[in-house]
């Protein structure tokens, strides 16, 4: 083969190598699922066969410990920031904003209480402008933080099927010119069914069954698309627990309810008394609590440290929270709307699902469960607060990881000890060696030519009549081997 031949071989090598490395994202790649408000103990129900044997197959915990107010919004910007929710701000699927003095839901302002405060998905981006994020409807996945928005997000839409809202995510990780190495995908279940028929409804178990269908589908199409690589954590934010109509507590039989504004849902909720009320107010809640004893009432003062979560500004001067299985009379709206939603009468043994509790009650209990190469197999970590998993996500994704309230040790135990070499490091580590094995190819060919070029014209001169002194001299010395 010719020297020229061969060189030309290097470079399509390295030509084709680099555009299968950059087919798919070159950094190491992670999808995080969350399943709203799917129990830790649901797998006891032998209702998702496909997830057990996943989880206990892979690195695993018996339950996640979340964050208190055990609510949506709050745990979810507290898995994707690794911050309390008296730090990050958003302490309810509602909050009052002091500098407004409006009470706002799903919003801008909600999930910026703090402007330097960014979610894993915009570290991510930050971090090099060949990383990108794809959010699939997660809490505040939608929205800039320090003027950056990932590259791809889908709004909250109940009404996309949960399978197009895979393939989006799976297009994302594939896309020809932005592929995402980091992917967020939310499900509003099993939380909206358990809502409205409670968590031991025959309709509430059909919905664990279809989520461990859309499990293996998620892995279906990952195999499907060349995206076994990717790691994969499965989780969710709080659990729930079923109350009946009995168990509700009418704060009006207690309070007058022209003295304050209620902010937020049972079982935990924000109480802001009109100017002058604060103490009767706080009286009268603290003598219901002691008649029913079916909830407690602090003032903001009076939060315990625990909670981490009466040190913002947000937090009201009066919070009350339901002891596990009660809620408040806001029960009753909510209840006429499921009658509604699902077309069935309720009567005193309706269940319906709350949560919001004491972040210790094993109700309140999320799970957790992860795949992949950086994942050891068929290991059980201990329990672990959710605000570690954010060293975790930049420890996979080898992100430099800012300041946070969580902490990589406590989960560390659960990654594989060998040193994880990203796949694009591999395909060009091996370019590398096929280019200069090439070339040293090449310059072998070039030099053992050169020397039989320079043997031949030696030959040459030797065989030729001698034409002076010089040559004839040198004819007598020359040897060759």
């Amino acid at each position: 083969m010719k020297p020229s031949t061969l060189l030309s071989l290097c470079v399509i090598i390295i030509i084709v190598g680099t555009e299968n490395v950059s087919s798919v994202s070159r950094y190491e790649k992670l999808l995080v699922v969350s399943y709203d408000a799917f129990r830790y103990d649901y797998f006891n129900r032998n209702l998702t066969p496909f997830m057990n044997e996943l989880k206990k197959e892979n690195t695993h915990a018996d339950y996640m410990e979340n964050v208190f107010v055990t609510k949506t919004f709050p745990n979810h910007f507290s898995i994707a920031t690794g911050l309390y929710e008296e730090t990050h701000g958003v302490i309810g699927n509602q909050v009052f904003i002091p500098e407004t003095h409006k009470v706002v839901g799903y919003s801008y302002a909600m999930f910026h209480y703090n402007e330097q405060i960014a979610p894993i998905w915009i570290v991510n981006e930050k971090a090099s402008l060949d990383r990108h994020s794809g959010i699939m409807m997660w809490p505040g996945g939608d929205q800039k933080y320090l003027g950056v928005e990932p590259t791809f997000f889908q709004k909250f839409n109940m009404s996309v099927p949960w399978e197009d809202r895979v393939d989006l995510m799976i297009s994302w990780f594939t896309h020809p010119t932005q592929p995402i190495n980091l992917g967020f995908l939310y499900i509003e279940e099993p939380d909206t069914t358990g809502h409205a028929v409670g968590i031991n409804d025959a309709a509430f178990n059909l919905v664990l069954k279809k989520l461990d269908n859309l499990t293996k589908y998620i892995y279906k199409n990952l195999n499907n698309h060349g995206l076994k690589d990717v790691n994969v954590i499965h989780l969710s934010d709080h659990g729930m627990e079923s109350i009946t109509k009995e168990k509700i507590i009418d704060l009006n039989n207690f309070v007058n309810s022209s003295d304050y504004t209620i902010v937020e849902s049972s079982a935990a909720l924000q109480i802001f008394p009109i100017t002058g009320k604060l103490d009767i107010v706080h009286r009268q809640l603290v003598e219901a609590a002691n008649k029913t004893g079916h909830f407690t009432v602090y003032k903001k003062e009076e939060i315990p440290d625990r909670y981490h979560f009466g040190k913002n500004l947000r937090i009201p001067p009066i919070f009350i929270v339901a002891e596990i299985g009660y809620g408040f009379n806001d029960m009753y709206k909510k209840i006429e709307y499921y009658e509604k939603a699902y077309n069935f009468t309720a009567n005193n043994l309706s269940e319906f699902g709350l949560h919001g509790y004491d972040n210790e009650e094993p109700a309140m209990r999320p799970m957790f469960f992860a795949y992949g190469s950086i994942f050891k197999k068929n290991y059980e970590i201990q329990p672990f607060s959710n605000i570690d998993l954010f060293p975790l996500f930049c420890e996979i994704l080898n992100l430099s990881c800012p300041p946070v309230n969580g902490t990589l040790e406590n989960v560390r135990s659960g990654l594989n000890s060998a040193l994880k070499i990203p796949p694009f490091q591999i395909g060009l580590a091996i370019v590398g060696v096929l280019l200069l094995l090439g070339i040293g190819i090449v310059m072998t060919l070039y030099i053992v030519r050169q020397r039989r070029d320079r043997l031949n014209s030696y030959y040459r001169i030797l065989s030729a009549e001698p034409d002076n002194e010089y040559l004839q001299n040198r004819h007598s010395d020359f040897e060759v081997i």
